[in-house]
């Protein structure tokens, strides 16, 4: 299944409407794919998507994918207006939307459900970490406990949960991100995303690192904990994404050691090569 991102110009609740604040990590851009480049109206960027994936993977199943800033930050009815006319033009199997465990109102459950009824609904939903002290830090403006409640109203509504968590935060140490994942597989959630902390020069953390530069999780010592991490993920789980892409331009920090593929060759490798395998540690 080739994912088809779509941006449509929505912002979150943690900024003030002039694409400023958000969380620390958080680029000016929300998190925009790259390969949309600078095409504007969803449709187009549909398109554009496409015919991008056709030419690079080739033929499969298509899933839309809601990625950038809070894809619920915007009433049930516009939501309804923008996507329901992209999933009639073109053959999705499935449609994932990227959200905050903040921005989930009823309304906009029912509204997945009926979804969920013709393509498979998945909810992205940025945990990031259980720490409450670490969302303070970070400027995240809500606790653990709104992200657990989330989780099991969407698990209750019948929708697929992928939890994305983010490690590397400013203060965490190995124990504390252990901690974070054992708090979330507990829960009814369906896959993981694990997100290595960049430091982007356009995010709130890029000048405080300037100002201030601080430890940050070198891609070879990520590569290291993201094998204890899958150990202690439960096989059963899909993990979506252990290697964070950024733009060259505007990342500060961990310096690249890897393409995607040679981390993800490395991973396998290496876990190979000294008999550990997914969930061999729950």
């Amino acid at each position: 299944m080739y994912r088809i991102p779509v941006d449509l110009g929505g912002s979150c609740p943690n900024r003030d409407g002039k694409g400023k604040g958000g969380c620390a990590f958080c680029p000016e851009n929300g998190g925009r794919a790259v390969q949309l480049g600078d095409v504007a109206s969803p449709a187009e960027q549909v398109a554009h998507a496409i015919r991008f994936s056709r030419e690079r993977y080739g033929t499969g199943l298509l899933q839309l994918y809601v990625q950038a800033y809070t894809a619920t930050y915007t009433s049930v009815r516009n939501l309804r207006m923008q996507i329901e006319p992209l999933l009639d033009a073109h053959p999705f199997y499935s449609v994932s939307l990227g959200t905050r465990p903040d921005c989930l109102p009823p309304a906009t459950l029912d509204l997945f459900r009926k979804w969920n009824s013709s393509h498979e609904v998945w909810i992205e939903l940025g945990v990031q970490t259980t720490l409450d002290a670490t969302l303070e830090r970070i400027d995240r403006r809500h606790g653990w406990e709104r992200s657990r409640e989330a989780i099991l109203r969407l698990h209750d509504a019948g929708l697929h949960v992928c939890a994305h968590l983010m490690f590397g935060l400013p203060g965490e140490c190995a124990d504390d991100m252990f901690e974070s994942l054992e708090r979330v597989v507990a829960l009814p959630v369906d896959a993981l995303k694990f997100h290595n902390l960049h430091i982007l020069s356009d995010a709130p953390l890029g000048a405080e690192w300037r100002r201030r530069p601080f430890p940050v999780l070198s891609e070879s010592a990520w590569m290291e904990l993201v094998m204890q991490l899958l150990r202690r993920t439960p096989a059963h789980l899909p993990v979506f994404r252990v290697f964070t892409d950024s733009p060259a331009a505007t990342r500060l920090a961990p310096k690249a050691e890897f393409r995607k593929g040679e981390f993800l060759q490395g991973v396998a490798f290496r876990m190979r090569e000294r008999g550990w395998r997914q969930g061999d540690r729950t």
